[in-house]
C-alpha cells in the first residue's frame, strides 16, 4: 500500500515533465505571449555588412590550430624512492 502513492507521484511528475518538454519544443507556442507587444521592424533598407565575406577569413581552409597546441609539457615528477634520502 505504501508503493501506490509514490508510484502515482512519480507518474505525475513524469507526465508533467514530458508535457513541459513538449511545450518547450513546440514552435506554435512561440507566438503565444499575451504580454509582449508585436514588434514592428524599423523602416529602411537592409544591406549586407560584408557582401563578399568577412575580410581576413579564408573559408576554403579549416580553423587554425591554437598557438598552444604544440606546447611541450613537463614530464611528471617521479616520486622519491622510500629509504633513500637526499644526497649530501
Amino acid at each position: 500500500m505504501g508503493h501506490a502513492p509514490r508510484l502515482l507521484r512519480t507518474l505525475r511528475v513524469a507526465i508533467g515533465l514530458s508535457l513541459a518538454l513538449a511545450a518547450a519544443g513546440c514552435e506554435s507556442l512561440e507566438k503565444f505571449n499575451p504580454f509582449e507587444e508585436h514588434k514592428k521592424p524599423i523602416p529602411g533598407e537592409r544591406h549586407a555588412v560584408f557582401p563578399e565575406g568577412v575580410p581576413g577569413v579564408d573559408y576554403s581552409t579549416g580553423p587554425g590550430q591554437p598557438s598552444n597546441a604544440n606546447a611541450v609539457l613537463d614530464a611528471p615528477a617521479t616520486p622519491p624512492t622510500p629509504g633513500v634520502g637526499p644526497s649530501r
